[in-house]
């Protein structure tokens, strides 16, 4: 199962403002914010879609805003560029949250964990309190077109808590960046409209 894919599916439905997910005891609960113009069939839309793409239980709650109190689209990091410079042996991944930018850099020797690390310190740029550490990263598939399919983790060790994501990338260490990035973005919305 790839949240991210379920997150997209959702997005595509009108109306569908924002898609939340929490894992409970083995049960995917999703909530879907739906704003005043979403469709009548929208419930139904959102759980055959879900059910489509959690390969697990689930469950969709449905939260619809009415009038002027529609909430704003959700505030997400922007990948900009990942460079590898192999004269002084770095990845660097470059952030941005509107006009500014961030950069988070990690030793190659690291490979695509390197990726994961760079992209986690990229984001503490805009979330200094983040309590996500780098995790693992691995390639799932390579493409008949050379494009690398990539999972990868970031883990809180004091609430006992790992975040996935998986991404599409030109080589390996773009898409774990890529899939770091998906990740840690379900998660640090709140954050970037406070700090």
């Amino acid at each position: 199962m790839s949240l991210d894919e379920l997150e997209l599916a959702l997005r595509a439905l009108t109306g569908v403002v924002a898609v939340g997910f929490v894992e409970i005891d083995g049960l995917l609960v999703v909530e879907v914010q739906v704003g005043a113009g979403a469709a009548e069939t929208i419930a139904r839309d959102a759980v055959l879609r879900a059910h489509e793409h959690a390969g697990q239980p689930v469950a969709v709650e449905v939260v619809r805003w009415r009038g002027e109190a529609e909430p704003v689209a959700e505030v997400r990091l922007r990948l900009v560029e990942i460079a590898t410079d192999h004269d002084a042996g770095e990845i660097t991944v470059r952030l941005a949250l509107g006009e500014e930018q961030a950069r988070g850099r990690a030793p190659m020797e690291r490979g695509i964990l390197g990726a994961v690390e760079a992209t986690v310190y990229a984001v503490r740029t805009f979330v200094p309190e983040l309590p996500f550490l780098p995790g693992w990263a691995r390639v799932v598939e390579t493409t008949a077109d050379r494009r690398f399919l990539v999972a990868a983790s970031v883990t809180d060790p004091q609430a006992r808590r790992n975040l996935r994501g998986i991404a599409e990338g030109d080589n390996p260490i773009d898409g774990a960046a890529r899939a770091t990035l998906a990740a840690l973005n379900r998660v640090i919305g709140p954050d970037l409209v406070d700090g």
